[in-house]
């Protein structure tokens, strides 16, 4: 069982966070500490131009407004908002917070995948603790 889980979730039509949090349940010892993050991806200098003003803070809002709903529901979770390239981020927060497990769902690889790497390849290549991935 372990004491310190990491989470990450996406908040798309594509994931849904309920099979990753019922597999953090199952994981998670008794009083353990669980942390739910979402990774906003930076968005590129041309693009920035034509997004509406004020679109960058309402997204952070809503996200972290989604996150402390989820974590709330779980129970014992905090919800954290990042922002940069997914897999280096939840590398980082795996270690600022001693994450002793990460449980991260994947999609199912397509040949680009095998090039370039998804972001649970990534984080399973360089985590210094257990990940779970789920399919």
């Amino acid at each position: 069982m372990y004491t310190n889980i990491l989470v990450p979730v996406a908040f798309d039509d594509e994931h849904n966070p309920d099979t990753a949090l019922n597999v953090t349940r199952a994981l998670a010892s008794e009083g353990a500490k669980v942390t739910l993050v979402h990774v906003m991806a930076d968005v590129p200098g041309y693009a920035v131009s034509y997004m509406p003003p004020g679109y960058s803070n309402d997204l952070r809002k809503t996200l972290q407004g989604s996150l402390t709903k989820l974590a709330e529901e779980f129970g014992n979770a905090t919800g954290v908002l990042r922002e940069g390239n997914p897999a280096n981020e939840i590398l980082k927060l795996a270690e600022e917070t001693k994450a002793d497990c990460i449980v991260i769902a994947s999609h199912r690889p397509g040949f680009g995948d095998y090039l370039i790497g998804s972001t649970a390849a990534r984080v399973v290549r360089h985590a210094h603790c257990s990940v779970m991935v789920l399919r």
